[in-house]
């Protein structure tokens, strides 16, 4: 339980910085994180004068595993972002 508890605390500790951190390398976007019913992106960056977006999900892990981008793969969710920011021009998953 300590585990669990000591890594989801890692996970947004990390989700905040990389938030915060893309916030200021590129002042002249929106950087925020898009919930849904099911699931969320971890970090969208928004390029409001292109109209475009990319989408992120951040993971404290070090292994890649196919399940860690189904929300990026959820053509629902993908579908609403883009009638809301336009083309996602990128999805990716970083890892620590």
């Amino acid at each position: 339980m300590k585990r669990w508890i000591l890594s989801e605390i890692q996970g947004r500790m990390l989700e905040d910085i990389v938030l915060l951190e893309t916030m200021m390398r590129w002042p002249g976007k929106e950087v925020f994180v898009l919930q849904f019913a099911l699931g969320e992106f971890d970090m969208v960056v928004f390029d409001p004068e292109k109209l475009e977006c990319e989408i992120f999900e951040i993971k404290h892990s070090k292994v890649r595993a196919r399940e860690q981008a189904r929300h990026l793969l959820d053509p629902e969710n993908c579908r609403k972002t883009e009638f809301r920011y336009g083309p996602i021009t990128r999805k990716t998953v970083l890892y620590r």
